[in-house]
């Protein structure tokens, strides 16, 4: 599996990440790691931490490891990585101040 040297990989990349028995799973690094990336695996929600070895860029390895696989969560995972990469971080959304959301109804300015 070619993966890129470990020091290259930063926070929120996105990647496929290969676990023992699983196949390559759509995933996100993230930092503070030495010898293994933590990974947060989308559709599953898991994190777990890979060896770089195991690990491979996402932009120009989607048409090779994202489709054929039919284990549950990993069409979700593709779906997330595509539309919403940033699911799972703590970066805080937050609304206009104007805007006051009530139950039963719409928002209020």
């Amino acid at each position: 599996m070619p993966g890129r040297n470990g020091d290259q990989f930063k926070a929120g990349d996105l990647v496929f990440a290969k676990m023992k028995g699983f196949p390559h799973w759509p995933a996100r690094a993230d930092d503070g790691y030495k010898k293994r990336v933590p990974v947060y695996f989308f559709g599953t929600h898991q994190i777990g931490n890979i060896p770089p070895q195991n690990i491979v860029p996402y932009s120009g390895n989607k048409m090779k490891y994202g489709s054929g696989v039919r284990i549950r969560g990993f069409m979700e995972g593709m779906w997330e990585i595509q539309n919403t990469p940033g699911i799972g971080t703590k970066i805080l959304v937050s609304f206009p101040p104007q805007c006051v959301c009530v139950r039963g109804g719409g928002p209020y300015l």
